[in-house]
């Protein structure tokens, strides 16, 4: 089944007809490769050699070639956007391929075996289509002969997605497989087929580089450490000589056709008996009951043991009726190796009871326990805690009354020991007054104190919420806690425990769903504040008051437009919001009326407030500033959020000319200091020159708005008298003027 996933498949691209270079492989095979101590066993080899190649195929034609079936397949060398190997053409199983997905090879002579070389990728889950990968553990692809013409299909290897997702599967790997001895026929066909397809669209691969190499008989095996060769062409089979090693020993078995070479090794351990253990069984109250029971293993089986130094030898290794002794227990196989082990028997005279645990009553039960170890004698014991007039097979004795016991213990040879014990009796804890604190606004501040008396102290108080252990505490308080309700336990020294159950109850922490707010009135009204244990409503600015500083729903009212930050704090619950209130003030501008000389250029500016948010022209501009050079009325408007704005300026244009005085008085009185022109605008050039009467130059001057202070060009005051002036200029409308004339200079 899909759930939508994709994944990169893998194309097929070879082209048929290559040579490949001869190669073998040889495997040295054991009958056993552990061989007994003194045994032997026989080596057998399993090889093969290849050197003519049966079919390729690198899909480099652009098409399937020499295929006795192929489906609807794609043939490119970037499909999925990742290239092969080699980076030439590939075949694509993608959406144009239906279930099952075949490739079959026509009958090929793989008689003498090889072996099936390829390369393979799958696509990647959850990739778009034709690139959506297997991910399923059904949608692999199998590798397949058949030996009677496609009737009947045998896998010799099969490639689970993983899931769909595993790197090593969906990049471009060779792969290999050796021609299985069953498939080594002259008419064997091979395929690559997807049985599992959850449709058209999903579940891609390819191939590339497809060969499969056939062998020939022109090999010989020869073991070199006997020189025993299989005649030529003979790939299988046993060594006639068996081999019989003494030690760890390495054969080697060498395959060639006197060009090419290839070996294997097989090394063979040895197996030497031994006695694994010796269970020793201890004579009891004096007797000749002891035993000796030995487990071996290794070897080549048939064992026989003995206990006198080889005197004797049975094949049970159980020896009964034995006294206190030190013994030497001898193993011997069927191939006459050997091993030994020494072995001790102890006399045990009699019972003892080599410790006793006495458990008091506790919690105020019944439920002491007496708990007894025994040594020596010989099992099974008795054991009674009523000086022998009834008995138990337990050592352990539970679920005691509190009293005075007497202990009797026998083994089965009646042999005994006595001691006695005392249980005490014990007091349950109990908890005393419990109570808890509240918990505000999910701060974890609630608490639960509690007390304990009876029992053994100290105390150990534990606390649970459902099955959740929240702590423990030796004085009974627990602080920090959510509501709810919880488990108090107090456990004493000895374990026992008693147990209540109590609320933390809460009180729920402030709502406000406030928020950063843009506003063109100069109020807001409050909605939607909860708060239960008081509010209190504060700004940064004075020009903010609130209809009821500590209500929850007050009205904010601001005395001017602007941004203001709001805080609502609860003290109790430490909840503190903060947000800004942005009153905005309707838009503004302005624009003046101008007067201009013809061919000049206006700069009409509308005034810029920073609450504008858009400009229009009845231009069609929409920046604050325009240039005209037309006469006319001239229309802005500014908006925002609050509305619209317009105001109109009206634009002149006259003829520019150039005038000058005919007398100044440069006496620094501020009244008629500097000879200058009484009106200039929209000149483009400018020069002006005054003489004294005997026509030299004075001063010269390129700026319009030059000041002549009646000095020369050292700065040395001149005479009074007439001087004579020439001015020519070029307006901007390009028209030339030139006037000149007589100036008074006067010093009073």
């Amino acid at each position: 089944m899909k759930f939508k996933h994709l994944i990169l498949g893998l194309a097929l691209s070879f082209g048929i007809g290559q040579n490949l270079q001869a190669q073998c492989t040889v495997q040295a095979i054991a009958q056993d490769t552990i061989v007994p101590c003194n045994g032997s066993t026989t080596l057998s080899v399993n090889g093969s050699g290849t050197s003519v190649l049966a079919f390729g195929e690198n899909f480099n034609a652009g098409q399937p070639v020499g295929w006795d079936f192929s489906q609807v397949v794609t043939i490119a060398n970037n499909t999925c956007g990742v290239p092969s190997l080699d980076g030439s053409d590939f075949m694509w199983m993608g959406n144009q391929s239906v279930a099952p997905r075949v490739m079959a090879t026509v009958p090929l002579d793989v008689s003498a075996g090889g072996t099936v070389c390829f390369e393979m990728r799958y696509a990647i889950q959850a990739q778009a289509s034709p690139c959506e990968g297997p991910d399923l553990a059904s949608e692999g692809v199998y590798l397949q002969y058949s030996i009677d013409n496609g009737a009947t299909w045998t896998t010799m290897n099969y490639w689970s997605p993983n899931g769909g997702y595993d790197s090593y599967m969906t990049s471009w790997n060779q792969y290999c497989e050796n021609i299985p001895l069953a498939a080594q026929t002259a008419t064997t066909k091979f395929r690559w087929t997807q049985l599992a397809v959850s449709g058209a669209p999903y579940d891609h691969w390819g191939l590339d580089n497809i060969s499969i190499s056939a062998s020939i008989p022109n090999y010989t095996i020869t073991w070199l450490h006997d020189n025993y060769s299989y005649p030529t062409g003979v790939y299988s089979g046993n060594n006639p000589t068996p081999v019989s090693p003494t030690g760890t020993t390495s054969y080697i078995v060498m395959m060639t056709d006197s060009t090419n070479t290839c070996y294997d090794t097989i090394t063979l351990t040895i197996s030497y008996p031994q006695i694994d253990n010796v269970l020793e069984n201890n004579p009891t109250c004096g007797s000749s009951n002891g035993s000796l029971e030995a487990s071996a293993s290794g070897g080549a089986g048939g064992y026989t043991y003995s206990i006198n130094n080889g005197l004797n030898f049975q094949p049970s290794g159980t020896f009964t009726g034995l006294g206190i002794n030190n013994y030497t227990v001898i193993l011997v196989d069927q191939n006459n190796c050997s091993d030994t082990m020494q072995a001790v028997l102890l006399g045990v005279d009699s019972v003892d009871i080599s410790n006793m645990v006495v458990t008091t009553t506790t919690c105020g039960l019944d439920n002491g326990i007496i708990d007894l170890t025994i040594t020596g004698g010989t099992p099974a014991y008795q054991y009674s805690l009523t000086n022998g007039s009834t008995f138990s097979a337990s050592p352990i004795f539970s679920n005691l009354v509190p009293g005075f016991y007497q202990i009797y213990v026998e083994d089965v040879n009646g042999c005994h020991d006595t001691t006695s014990a005392t249980i005490y009796p014990s007091t349950n804890p109990l908890l005393g007054q419990t109570s808890s604190t509240l918990e505000f606004c999910s701060l974890q501040d609630g608490s639960i104190t509690t007390s304990s008396t009876l029992g053994v102290s100290p105390y150990v108080y534990v606390l649970h919420q459902g099955t959740t252990l929240v702590g423990t505490s030796p004085t009974g308080a627990f602080t920090n806690l959510n509501s709810g309700s919880y488990w108090v336990t107090v456990i004493d020294q000895i374990g026992c425990a008693d147990s209540t159950q109590i609320m933390v109850d809460s009180i729920p922490a402030p709502i406000s769903p406030m928020s950063d707010t843009v506003l063109c009135n100069l109020t807001l009204q409050v909605f939607g504040v909860l708060s239960y244990t008081g509010s209190n409503w504060s700004s940064n600015a004075s020009e903010i008051t609130f209809s009821n500083p500590s209500g929850q729903n007050p009205l904010i009212t601001a005395d001017t437009a602007g941004i203001y930050l709001i805080n609502l704090q609860d003290t109790v619950c430490s909840f503190n919001q903060t947000f800004s209130l942005t009153f905005v003030a309707d838009p503004f501008t302005a624009v003046i009326d101008t007067t201009l000389c013809i061919g000049e250029t206006a700069t009409l500016a509308g005034v810029q407030q920073p609450q504008n948010v858009s400009y229009l022209w009845s231009t069609g501009a929409t920046t604050p500033t325009i240039q005209v050079t037309t006469p006319g009325d001239y229309i802005i408007s500014t908006t925002n959020m609050c509305g619209t704005l317009i105001d109109t300026a009206s634009v002149a244009f006259y003829f520019c000319d150039i005038e000058f005085p005919n007398v100044f008085t440069p006496n620094a009185d501020g009244n008629n200091d500097y000879f200058q022109m009484l009106f200039y605008g929209g000149l483009k050039t400018y020069e002006c020159i005054i003489v004294n009467r005997w026509g030299n130059t004075i001063r010269e001057f390129t700026d319009p708005a030059f000041q002549w202070d009646g000095t020369d060009e050292k700065g040395n005051e001149m005479e009074e008298g007439v001087y004579f002036y020439v001015a020519r200029t070029i307006t901007n409308a390009g028209d030339e003027i030139e006037k000149q004339g007589l100036v008074h200079l006067v010093r009073e």
